[in-house]
């Protein structure tokens, strides 16, 4: 499982366009497990395309949908 840095802040939070890399995931190991399976890794690239009740999110050229607590469970670091 990989943690996040000090400065890395919860997909959750971020606004819709908001561009950044992936720096940690936590919570429950099948829950890290499924977002490794999606792509959400440390180090790769994602924006959020989307955010209310659930979070949309593009990793890659690929698309998903989050619940917001998962989504809270990725935490990146902005691009500035």
């Amino acid at each position: 499982m990989a943690y996040a840095t000090e400065d890395a802040t919860p997909l959750s939070i971020w606004g819709r366009g908001d561009e950044g890399t992936i720096e940690g995931i936590s919570g429950a190991n099948q829950l890290a497990a499924r977002l490794r399976e999606i792509g959400a890794m440390p180090g790769v690239p994602v924006r959020v395309l989307r955010v209310g009740s659930t979070v949309v999110i593009q990793v890659g050229s690929s698309r998903f949908c989050l619940r917001k607590t998962d989504a809270a469970c990725i935490k990146g670091m902005k691009a500035a």
